[in-house]
């Protein structure tokens, strides 16, 4: 009798276990999102249960960035109809997102969804693909000579960054050849440089250029596709101190990695010689002006500067350069540590051996108008009183 008792408390447990299971159990049906590029991301599915529920928030974690957790509101079936709105909170663009959804019954258990991934890829384009192992590239526009070009270009930009600057490539590099640079500005939000033809977000591994199919497309891609790969690469030695670089290395360097120079910035540096309008290199530690004028000044200063540095300390020089800022030190203090050299004496050594900067010249142009002042003052002055000194010696 006993026994009979027990083994009927046994089975009444089971029952009541899995009737409570089957109360709980969470369905996470349909799960999607939409992309509507630079607008809004669309959130929907359906999520069931017989248990009724506390909340429902969406998880919401784009790479390099704080998990966001967004309520949830379902309607009387159960479906999710969410709108984010990326105007109000934009992401980054070609950046890795990850979701999920968590639920909270009444009773208080929790039920999570699986996480699901998406790249917050730039939709408005029907954009031709090629993947290689170190490289996938897109580009809107183009017959295929156009993607022929860029293969090519790729490789030799690949190259030439690496023999300044060695340094493992993390693979694959995402690029993303826009026909504009309007529309690249648009999409990599750099409304704070009207000026940019091309942009790296080297933490993600993403490049993003700007290239009108036409007889100077592979000169526009040999001078912006080195160049952004260069920032690839300095991201790779400096990892997160990447940001604490000064502007004129890392701009500087990716200038002298272009197979197709800028022609602009020998013009704007000699002019900028010729009329003693060169700003000090530590104007340029933080950040390039804003204007058309000053950038270019800042990109042509920081090219001869960085390629002065080339030339007399190599790339393993330069490698010590960037680790010393990667200990933390700052704009001036990483070169002290690096040349044994304060940046104005290099800065003066680089006027003088690249530039023909006649330092004593200089200050004598600069300091003749103070002199022929002070003449035309004390001459005069003396003139008038000489006359009074040989009243007084002849009394």
């Amino acid at each position: 009798m006993r026994r009979l008792t027990t083994l009927t408390l046994l089975i009444a447990s089971f029952f009541n276990l899995g009737f409570r299971w089957l109360q709980t159990e969470v369905d996470f049906i349909d799960l999607g999102h939409e992309i509507v590029f630079g607008e809004k991301l669309v959130f929907s599915g359906k999520i069931s249960t017989n248990t009724p529920l506390a909340q429902v928030a969406l998880f919401l974690h784009p790479f390099g960035a704080n998990t966001q957790v967004i309520p949830v509101e379902l309607d009387a079936k159960g479906r999710v109809a969410l709108v984010y709105d990326l105007s109000a909170k934009p992401l980054r663009a070609f950046t890795p997102v990850e979701y999920w959804y968590q639920v909270e019954l009444k009773s208080g258990a929790t039920s999570t969804s699986p996480v699901y991934t998406f790249l917050y890829e730039d939709n408005r384009f029907d954009w031709q693909r090629q993947d290689s192992a170190a490289f996938k590239l897109a580009w809107a526009t183009g017959d295929p000579d156009f993607s022929t070009a860029l293969h090519n270009s790729v490789q030799d930009s690949l190259k030439a960054a690496l023999a300044i600057l060695p340094a493992a490539l993390p693979t694959p590099v995402r690029i993303y050849v826009y026909p504009s640079a309007q529309e690249m500005q648009s999409a990599a939000r750099l409304a704070a440089a009207p000026w940019a033809v091309g942009h790296a977000s080297p933490d993600m591994g993403v490049i993003l250029i700007s290239i009108t199919p036409g007889p100077d497309a592979r000169a526009e891609m040999e001078r912006q596709l080195p160049h952004e790969i260069m920032h690839i690469l300095e991201y790779q030695v400096a990892g997160s101190a990447y940001n604490q670089l000064p502007t004129w290395l890392l701009e500087g360097l990716a200038s002298n990695a272009e197979l197709y120079p800028n022609p602009d910035y020998q013009r704007v540096l000699q002019k900028a010689v010729d009329e003693h309008n060169l700003l000090p290199m530590s104007a340029f530690c933080q950040n390039f002006p804003r204007e058309l004028s000053g950038a270019l000044l800042g990109y042509a200063q920081s090219s001869s500067f960085m390629r002065f540095l080339i030339e007399n300390f190599g790339s393993s020089g330069i490698l010590k350069l960037m680790n010393r800022y990667k200990d933390g030190l700052n704009c001036e203090a990483g070169v002290q540590a690096a040349f044994n050299s304060s940046l104005q004496q290099l800065e003066t050594r680089w006027q003088q051996e690249f530039l023909g900067f006649n330092a004593g010249l200089t200050t004598w142009k600069q300091a003749w108008p103070y002199f022929l002042l002070a003449f035309l003052v004390i001459v005069p002055l003396g003139l008038s009183i000489l006359p009074i000194l040989r009243k007084r010696q002849d009394i």
